[in-house]
């Protein structure tokens, strides 16, 4: 079992509030929460969460929500089922909210892990196939939904909010309220300021004018880039607004060995299970083969997915179409592809502690997590 570090600092805070006394020997809760305010700006904690005081003096109303992170193959769709079973057990209606960068694409859905209606045990699940991979759903644009999510279910008396997902900036705009109106146009100018090929000069910008929000990106990891910048030049539009519900976050994390096995086995069945079908559909729908032969194109959101890239590109490469691809070809796909999945997982898991996640183990995860809805 994975040794669990001390609970985020959010959620130390929300559990102390539910045992203080509106009185103590004269000392009211709002005078402790300003202390605690000066304790954990010393801390540099409450760059992140200014509004606590705020948070402590409204906890009551705020009901508990939970949030699933983990790397790609690290199985977060089965904890989240079990989840829902326990919590339903209990007299909750949970519903699954997705927070998978990929997963919001109709028709990527193999590649993607993507959960099938027929998986779902009854659970609404929302936030899939909210767009076409045509055209890039902007970070502005997926906050915005989720906020609209949880405003709906929190009109509900009875309604679990569960996030599930491997994206960490999702995660993080669901978590932290992110108010992001305006900065998709904001991105857009960027985008043109700074086209992907100029990646490192987007980011000596972003150092320049946020170095701690450079700090928190890798200088390679483009979208990360253009995201931070386009909060950092937004001003007040990028800052935090109350969510109705508090969430726990709970991270799962195999280890790097075991997450890298997992990745290969999870590939190999996208791959028997029809990903160069659903490739060729997609090629047929977006001619996908023939971006990849135009560089400096605006690219389909699949030419920038790993597990659909590297078989577009070799076929774009080799001048064949999806279906021509031959026992070698598909050998050195699924191996640059398997490479760039690992990889990714990697970034993935440097995110726990972004999130403040309370790592689980796998075995007990969902008899942890639904213990502490109570």
């Amino acid at each position: 079992m994975v040794e669990l570090p001390s609970q985020p600092p959010l959620l130390q805070a929300e559990v102390l509030c539910q045992h203080l006394p509106e009185a103590a020997g004269g000392y009211r809760r709002d005078q402790l929460g300003a202390d605690l305010r000066r304790r954990l700006l010393a801390w540099g904690i409450m760059h992140r969460y200014s509004n606590f005081t705020w948070r402590m003096r409204r906890r009551p109303e705020r009901r508990c929500a939970v949030a699933i992170y983990g790397p790609t193959s690290s199985g977060k769709t089965a904890l989240s089922l079990e989840v829902c079973e326990a919590a339903s057990g209990r007299g909750l209606c949970p519903v699954v909210l997705n927070a998978d960068s990929r997963q919001v694409y109709a028709g990527m859905d193999i590649g993607t892990s993507k959960i099938k209606p027929s998986q779902m045990r009854g659970f609404e699940h929302r936030l899939l196939d909210v767009a076409e991979p045509s055209s890039k759903l902007s970070l502005e644009a997926y906050a915005q939904m989720a906020r609209e999510e949880l405003a709906s279910l929190a009109a509900s008396g009875d309604a679990l909010p569960v996030l599930v997902g491997g994206t960490g900036v999702y995660f993080q705009s669901v978590l932290d309220g992110w108010d992001l109106a305006g900065t998709g146009t904001l991105r857009r100018s960027l985008e043109r300021d700074f086209p992907r090929s100029d990646a490192t000069g987007a980011y000596h910008v972003l150092a320049r004018l946020a170095p701690e929000a450079a700090r928190r990106v890798h200088p390679n990891n483009y979208e990360a880039i253009l995201n931070a910048l386009a909060r950092r030049m937004a001003g007040p539009a990028g800052n935090e607004v109350a969510a109705p519900f508090a969430f726990a976050v709970y991270g799962l994390d195999r280890g790097e060995a075991e997450t890298d096995r997992r990745i290969e086995t999870t590939l190999d069945a996208q791959i028997r299970h029809g990903l160069l079908e659903e490739i060729a559909k997609l090629d047929r729908r977006y001619r996908l083969v023939e971006q990849a032969r135009r560089p400096g194109h605006r690219r389909n959101v699949a030419l920038q997915t790993h597990g659909y890239r590297e078989f577009v590109h070799l076929a774009a490469s080799n001048g064949k179409a999806i279906a021509e691809l031959d026992d070698a070809d598909l050998a050195a796909a699924r191996a640059e592809a398997l490479g760039h999945i690992r990889a990714y997982s990697r970034r993935q898991r440097s995110w726990f502690r972004k999130l403040g996640a309370l790592r689980v183990d796998r075995q007990s995860a969902a008899k942890t997590i639904v213990s502490h809805l109570q």
